[in-house]
């Protein structure tokens, strides 16, 4: 007998079998890593610099997928908890993404639109970042594309 999946995770699911997530996986910008539900860990790559590696891990929170935002920033796989701020993205984009200046979010959520967290810290983003801002019909291909934009930009320094 097949086991019954809360919503949330069913609608997970299967947005990984969808051909936007299956592209970038074939592409080389990210892989499914684990999922442990709500928790998924997923790593996205980065381009490369000197000292740093080639991907990232995030670990999401996603409870109540996908019509609220997933949540969740770099984590330390080695640790199990979540990346310390020496052994973060840096550069204009990604430091302001991996914040660790003291934000509410701090190291577990980033500082961004499509981010629950930073989305709720910040309710005027949803009209102010349309285009970036977490909705409903998103999926989360749309925040793994925005998260390898950024480690693959110019302004992307390593750690």
């Amino acid at each position: 007998m097949t086991e019954l999946l809360p919503p949330d995770e069913r609608t997970f699911r299967t947005h990984l079998d969808r051909g936007q997530f299956l592209a970038g996986v074939a592409a080389g910008h990210w892989r499914l890593v684990e999922i442990d539900w709500p928790h998924s860990l997923i790593a996205v790559s980065a381009a490369e610099r000197p000292n740093s590696p080639s991907e990232f891990v995030l670990r999401l929170e996603l409870n109540g997928y996908s019509t609220v935002a997933p949540t969740g920033s770099v984590w330390d796989m080695e640790t199990e908890t979540w990346l310390a701020p020496d052994k973060r993205p840096k550069g204009d984009r990604a430091g302001m993404l991996f914040r660790t200046d003291g934000w509410t979010g701090g190291a577990t959520a980033m500082y961004a639109p499509w981010d629950r967290v930073g989305l709720s810290s910040h309710p005027d983003w949803a009209q102010k970042h349309p285009l970036e801002a977490w909705n409903p019909t998103r999926d989360i291909s749309f925040v793994l594309t925005n998260v390898h934009e950024v480690l693959s930009a110019d302004d992307y320094v390593g750690i």
